[in-house]
């Protein structure tokens, strides 16, 4: 099953589209009799006892077909809603769950251990906060303050300190269990737990280092230390209790690699698996795991695995379904960073797991600082033709289909940013939002455009007589060029400046492209593939700002389909992008003006001054310049001197272009 389906049925609702044909509305509750206790669930009417048979098979723990449910005695339709008929099950009804009767039962053994419960995820544990302290300079250890006063348990390996200070592509992470023995508190508190601290890292208290490195792997001793050295912790992941007399238990140490060299993510890979590695866009499945990273404890918060199950004495919660199939990831689209830095690192059937600072690869993830359990189960490594996933024409349909997807969000996520624009200006409030929303078109737009490259790159390599291959080649073409662009697109207050040479390269490798695909769609007399090209050299030359070549294409475009209503929306753009334009021209234009104005009044040239006067009044009436532009260069400053000197015809011209400017600020400040 795939896991959208799996969730659905797992939260005992209706799929969507479904309506209630019984008149009921809202959850209703009913009690479930299970072997091991009484559970009261939450479920839609329109649900099934089918439904409720993929909850209950983790507690029951035999498949959902092997689940019988009774009520008053009659045995539930799997199928029928359970409000409906044969079942007609009513608010507050009892629903007896047991296993059908021939199920073979686990054999007896002479020393029965209690079945393991799947591991719940608890979506709500919280980031344990930063602990506030007037004082963030972390402590020093002197010679005497970390002192082993006994051996509790003797080690069984001695190790060799590295990696502790600076920059280092690798560390020393050290798995410990901690008591402190005047509170009588315990670190993990699962004591089958142990507590990963990094040795050396300036985000925990130094006398877990300093301990660590008096003791041997295996190894359990008592230690005193300053109550002052133990209470520094700014990430969480220590403990910071007021007790002077520790026990330290050294389970074990392992090397890990520091990806960024300043201990923020370290990837620990516990088995290397096959020997080949994934690659940029390789698709890879998957089991991951994010659990929190903290002195307590590091619960699972989130899943690949995630199921919901129906456990007594908790009800529905989400568990880990270690029958789950994998998920697929792509590496190098940066959808799950965290998932794909340790895969870069394992084969097939390879573990690891990365160790994350709060502040480290933030996207897609929970707050605080985090586990990330990777294991890598397949890969798919489809790298062209005669790679071992090439499947030929399906292949490259896949692939740009793929790229359409990625250019689809693109696109989506531009338009909100457009029409957010043409409605007001950007605030202090919206611009993080807008930068955020940005930053995933160029995003988007950069994975459509890498997948388009290299199914181009496959066509190339194909029969180009083929016409089949000639118009898949010129299609994307045509996307590749709209990915390319939008990828360095400017949004909000950066569309006023100029375009980067990145840009600059992207619309000149655009005009390329879609010079070829015209020609083609030219000999071949394909008039669609002509209309797309031209719709999409249109957008070329807006965002390159050339507005009288643009007009040229909505010509052409009107000539071919003139009721096409989203040529009126492209050619109110080019209006904007002219008014755009004559404004940024208006700018520089008022500067050299008010140059030859400050010139002028020092050399008192009155006859110049009246001409620059008159000049900036022009500008400002004709809504040539705009407030931003006025108030920056301090116009009004030079009008005023140009007041002061004497000549009432000056100053009776200056008056008047010192109202044009108030004017122009009062229209700013309602938006106009």
């Amino acid at each position: 099953r795939g896991s959208a389906s799996v969730v659905q049925k797992a939260s005992a609702r209706p799929t969507r589209g479904q309506r209630s044909t019984s008149g009921h509305s809202g959850a209703m509750q009913l009690k479930v009799v299970l072997p091991s206790g009484e559970v009261n669930v939450p479920v839609e009417p329109n649900s099934t006892p089918g439904h409720l048979k993929e909850n209950l098979k983790y507690s029951i723990r035999v498949p959902p077909k092997l689940i019988k449910l009774t009520c008053e005695g009659r045995e539930l339709d799997d199928i029928k809603p359970l409000v409906a008929e044969p079942n007609n099950l009513q608010d507050g009804a009892i629903i007896i769950a047991e296993a059908r009767e021939g199920v073979p039962e686990e054999p007896a053994t002479s020393s029965p251990k209690p079945s393991a419960q799947p591991t719940m995820i608890k979506k709500e544990e919280p980031p344990k906060p930063k602990k506030l302290k007037k004082d963030d300079v972390r402590p020093t250890v002197a010679d005497g303050d970390v002192v082993k006063a006994r051996v509790l348990q003797a080690g069984r390996l001695a190790w060799k300190p590295e990696f502790l200070e600076g920059k280092q592509p690798k560390r020393h992470l050290a798995f410990m269990k901690l008591e402190a023995v005047e509170e009588k508190k315990t670190y993990p508190e699962n004591e089958e737990d142990t507590l990963p601290i990094c040795l050396g890292d300036p985000q925990t208290s130094p006398v877990w280092t300093a301990a660590a490195v008096q003791m041997k792997i295996g190894e359990k001793a008592q230690f005193t230390m300053p109550r002052k050295l133990v209470d520094f912790d700014p990430e969480g992941l220590n403990p910071t209790d007021s007790c002077q007399t520790w026990n330290v238990e050294l389970v074990a140490i392992v090397e890990v690699i520091d990806v960024q060299q300043d201990f923020t993510q370290l990837a620990h890979i516990e088995k290397e698996g096959g020997k080949e590695r994934a690659e940029d866009l390789d698709a890879i499945s998957v089991h991951w795991r994010m659990r929190r990273w903290m002195a307590e404890g590091c619960p699972c918060i989130a899943s690949s695995r995630e199921r919901i199950a129906i456990l007594p004495g908790y009800g529905l919660v989400p568990i880990e379904d270690q029958n789950a199939p994998p998920v697929q990831v792509t590496m190098g689209e940066g959808q799950q960073e965290a998932v794909e830095c340790v895969a870069a690192r394992c084969g097939p059937g390879g573990r690891g797991h990365l160790y994350l600072k709060s502040d480290a690869l933030r996207g897609n993830r929970p707050q605080g600082c985090l586990v990330i359990d990777v294991e890598v189960v397949a890969m798919d490594a489809c790298r062209g033709p005669g790679s071992p996933g090439w499947r030929g024409w399906q292949s490259l349909v896949s692939e740009r289909e793929t790229g359409d997807q990625w250019l689809e969000e693109a696109d989506q996520r531009r338009k909100q940013l457009e029409t957010f624009g043409t409605l007001r200006k950007s605030t202090g409030d919206s611009k993080d939002a807008e930068a955020h929303v940005s930053d995933q078109v160029h995003k988007f737009a950069n994975n459509a455009a890498r997948r388009y490259r290299r199914a181009l790159t496959w066509l190339e390599a194909d029969d180009q007589q083929d016409k089949k291959i000639q118009l898949e080649r010129s299609t994307v073409q045509i996307r590749l060029a709209k990915a390319s662009t939008l990828a360095h697109q400017r949004f909000g207050e950066a569309a006023e400046s100029e375009p980067g040479a990145e840009e600059k390269a992207a619309v000149e490798e655009a005009q390329t492209l879609l010079t070829d695909v015209l020609k083609n769609a030219e000999s071949s007399k394909n008039e669609q593939l002509l209309y797309e090209c031209l719709k999409m050299t249109l957008q070329v030359w807006i965002q390159a700002e050339n507005a009288s070549e643009a007009r040229k294409v909505l010509e052409r475009l009107m000539g071919l389909k003139p009721d096409d209503e989203q040529l009126k929306s492209d050619s109110a753009r080019i209006n904007r992008l002219e008014a755009a334009l004559t404004l940024k021209q208006g700018a520089n234009t008022i500067e050299s003006v008010q140059k030859d104005l400050q010139a002028a009044i020092t050399a008192v040239d009155k006859p110049k001054v009246s001409e620059c006067i008159s000049s900036i009044n022009d500008m400002i009436k004709g809504g040539q310049v705009t407030w931003d532009t006025v108030r920056t260069l301090k116009v009004g400053k030079d009008v005023g001197n140009a007041m002061k000197m004497g000549d009432p015809d000056i100053a009776a011209s200056a008056r008047k272009v010192v109202g044009e400017i108030q004017a122009l600020a009062q229209r700013a400040g309602i938006g106009l």
